[in-house]
This record gives C-alpha cells, structure tokens and sequence, in this order.
C-alpha cells in the first residue's frame, strides 16, 4: 500500500513537473491595420502547449467596440510559423450578432516565439460561414517589451519638473497598463456578453478601497438590488436564462466618497469568466446583455 501511494505521488510529481515545463504564457500589445488604413488596438494573450496555442484577442480594448474572442491555432517551431483564428465570441460593446462580425485569421513567420520581442504580417477576415470580409496587418509588441517602454516614459515623467504631481500619478506604470487590461462600462453603455449555458453567475464586489458607492440593481426591468452599499465581500447571485437575451442593468445612486461610482462585476458559466467594472456618475447607467447562443 505504502510503495503504491508513493508511486502515484511521484507520478502526480512528474505530471506537474512536465506540465508547467510545456505550458506557456505569451502577451502581445499592438494595433490591427485595415485595408482602409483604419487602426484598431489589439491584444493577444494564449497559452502553448508544445505546439497549440490556445488564449484569447481583445480588439479596440477600452474603446466604445471592445471585443474579446477565443482563440486557437499552432505554432511550428521549426518552420517559425504561427496560425491562429479567431473564432468565438466571449463578450462585445458593439451592437452586431457574432454572424456579423469579422474573425482574424492569421497565418505568418514568426521566428522564436518565446523569445521575439514583435511580430507583424498580414490576416485575413473572414465570418463564421467562412466567407471573406476586412483583411489587414497585424503589428504587435510583446507584452514585456511594453512594460519596459512604459517604465522609461514614467521616469523620464516622475523626474521632470516640467509635469504636476497629479500628472504624475496618472501616469504611473500601473496605472496605465491597468487601463489596457480593464474591460470598463461607461455611461449608457452595453456590453454583450454570449452563453451556451441556461444559467450563469454574476458576483458584485468593490474591488478597490471601500468608499461608499450605492447601486440599483435590475434584471429584465425587474429590480434585484436596491440602495445596495457595495462592499469588497462579494456578493454572489445566479440567473436562469429563460429568453434570447437577458438585459442586467447597473444605476449608481451615489459615488461614495471617491467619485466615480466604480463596481466590479464578474459573469461567469461553465466555459468562460468575464470581469469588467463600471464607471459611472450619480444618475447614470450601464448594462449588460447575456445572449444566449
């Protein structure tokens, strides 16, 4: 008993031992060019695994169209080619289906991956029936090697006296690199959110300093919370999804001590987690809508 309990442990050593050695992070920031010579930001982050790569795109992040889409594709180290596409929808600002919107396709030499600093080259767009749309380029800079430019802007910034001390804060690196990762809802904004599931979870937190901010609450025009003082402890709801689309409305009724009114709100179902945070004044609101595919 004694000799076969310490071989499964040595087994689940090795396993951990072997996965941590293959799998692999990489983050890239950069912009997509279209044919119309129109630039759009972009983010790549996935996952390798000898050779699959499997993680996610955010396209326009922080803008008015912010979409994030799964991604999956190879990567050939001996013929330093990478593919990837685009093809599922996790959430979206814009206001058309996933049949109207146009996938990244990218098929380019990319020597190194785990140690390229950037890479660019051309994608091809193309809708979930396979038929073409917007083609264009793909110019990305690895995720450290953003850092590091950020980092010598802020000192450059922090040493000079040319800048107020309020300008300076804001310009701080993790602050701006914090605004590049954050999913935000402004006023009167939507964010569509798509499901295979028939039911999700959503949790509401603080995830700041407690200040006070008191939100209104409602799923399909029918109120949930009322004068709800939102807290770091989250508090954690589920919803059947019994229609097409489920509409979940936030209403700030005061911004607390620190405006604005900033609430965190996680959505999740049994294939994806989705975070974003509100940033709203007294009176104002912003929705998301759970689709059902």
């Amino acid at each position: 008993m004694r000799r076969k309990s310490y071989t499964l442990v040595l087994f689940l050593i090795c396993l951990t031992f072997s996965n941590s050695a293959t799998a692999q992070e990489f983050e890239f920031f950069g912009v997509i060019k279209l044919n119309d010579t129109s630039l759009i930001s972009y983010k790549l982050l996935f996952n390798r695994v000898n050779d699959s790569i499997q993680g996610y795109s955010l396209t326009d992040f922080s803008g008015k169209h912010e979409t994030k889409s799964n991604i999956k594709g190879y990567y050939n180290a001996d013929k330093n080619l990478l593919t990837f596409k685009e093809y599922d929808i996790v959430y979206t600002k814009s206001p058309v289906v996933q049949e109207d919107f146009c996938f990244v396709n990218f098929k380019g030499n990319v020597r190194d991956l785990d140690k390229v600093k950037a890479f660019s080259g051309d994608f091809k767009g193309l809708y979930t029936n396979g038929e073409s749309c917007l083609d264009g380029v793909i110019v990305v800079n690895s995720g450290q090697e953003v850092r590091k430019r950020v980092e010598k802007i802020d000192k450059v910034i922090q040493k000079s006296k040319k800048f107020s001390d309020s300008v300076k804060q804001n310009i701080k690196v993790a602050r701006v690199l914090d605004t590049l990762t954050r999913n935000i809802i402004a006023k009167n904004e939507n964010l569509n959110i798509f499901t295979r599931d028939q039911n999700i979870k959503l949790a509401i937190y603080d995830a700041g300093k407690e200040d006070g901010d008191i939100i209104n609450l409602f799923v399909d025009e029918k109120p949930v919370l009322e004068n709800f003082t939102v807290t770091r402890a989250k508090k954690h709801m589920e919803f059947k999804l019994s229609k097409p689309a489920t509409v979940i409305r936030v209403e700030a009724i005061s911004e607390g001590t620190s405006s604005p009114n900033t609430v965190r709100l996680e959505v999740i179902d049994t294939r994806n987690f989705v975070r974003t945070i509100t940033n709203l004044k007294a009176g104002e609101k912003a929705e998301m809508t759970i689709i059902k595919k």
